[in-house]
């Protein structure tokens, strides 16, 4: 009987160790293994021209999934970020007018209008109780119909050229990249080595548990939809000097390929687990996908229907593992 017990403990022993492998590193396996498919099939994705397409385009998503992944793990989502999007090009153009030295006025009004589009957010889901998917989808449609409101369909204004700065480029290095990688790096560190981040997990893993150990639960939710909302008005100003013009349609899918980049790479809705080092890989992981699509000549349905399927498969692989990081 008590080898039988060993046995199975054994047995059940190394089926914990696969499956916290699996969690821990299961998307930067699926990138390597994505980087050698793309190596057999579309050569051209490792020609240098390409390779910086694909970094600069991934740093447009990288820098909103940031701010995703941090409301993310306290067991929130963000779908007011499209709004975002929107709201900041249209905010740069109208105050910044075409003047360089309204630069900086420009982007801190548009941070403004932000937080509290992120503050209100925090105030709904947390001081009101309302599910996060309905508190940010109310506020999208509310952001989108403000600025269409104000702008009458016609947005007036232009861009200040020296926003033109982040089309500026070495190599396969851009400043959207330099930017993308600074920020995921500070708040590694923040998530990894301050109370701060330490609270965010906790809140994040179990919120009654954090509230009775007294937490400020409240300020910390709050803070995190300020957050996110700061980082869509950051990648907003990147896509709009990128662009050099107001576009309604600005940011398009970004937003929900900000919510797959953060779950691919590990991140789980019911929060408490993921980070940002996974959120890289998986920003990476859409980015090739969507290159690869193009370079193969598929129809951009097809790039629909693989991300689809890239979700649910590391949804479904997550579940299984179910391991806690």
């Amino acid at each position: 009987m008590s080898l039988a017990k060993s046995y199975d403990s054994s047995v059940a022993d190394r089926s914990w160790k696969t499956r916290k492998f699996v969690a821990d590193y299961g998307v930067y396996i699926a990138l390597v293994i994505l980087l050698l498919i793309g190596a057999v099939l579309t050569p051209k994705l490792y020609a240098v021209d390409t390779i910086a397409v694909v970094m600069r385009q991934a740093s447009q998503l990288g820098i909103v999934a940031i701010g995703q992944t941090m409301v993310l793990l306290v067991a929130g989502l963000d779908l007011s970020v499209g709004g975002i999007f929107i709201m900041t090009s249209v905010v740069v153009a109208e105050v910044g007018n075409g003047r360089n030295e309204m630069v900086i006025p420009a982007i801190a009004t548009a941070m403004a209008l932000g937080g509290l589009v992120g503050l209100g957010n925090g105030l709904l889901v947390t001081k009101r109780r309302v599910p996060p998917f309905v508190a940010t989808l109310g506020m999208l449609v509310l952001v989108k119909g403000a600025t269409q409101a104000y702008t009458r369909g016609v947005p007036g204004g232009f861009v200040p050229e020296v926003l033109g700065i982040v089309n500026r480029s070495w190599s396969v290095l851009s400043v959207p990249l330099v930017l993308w990688l600074g920020f995921s790096a500070l708040f590694i560190f923040i998530l990894r080595g301050t109370s701060y981040g330490r609270k965010v997990y906790a809140v994040g893993s179990n919120i009654e548990a954090a509230r009775l150990s007294g937490l400020p639960v409240d300020a910390i939710r709050i803070s995190v939809y300020i957050l996110g909302s700061l980082f869509a008005v950051l990648s907003g100003v990147v896509l709009t000097g990128y662009v050099g013009y107001v576009d309604r349609f600005i940011g398009s899918g970004l937003d929900l390929d900000s919510i797959a980049a953060a779950v691919v790479g590990g991140t789980a809705f019911v929060g408490g687990r993921g980070g940002l080092l996974g959120t890289i890989a998986g920003v990476l992981i859409i980015q090739i996908l969507s290159t690869m699509v193009v370079l193969l000549g598929l129809d951009v349905e097809v790039q629909f229907i693989i991300k689809g399927l890239v979700i649910l498969g590391a949804v479904t692989l997550y579940s299984v593992a179910n391991v806690e990081s």
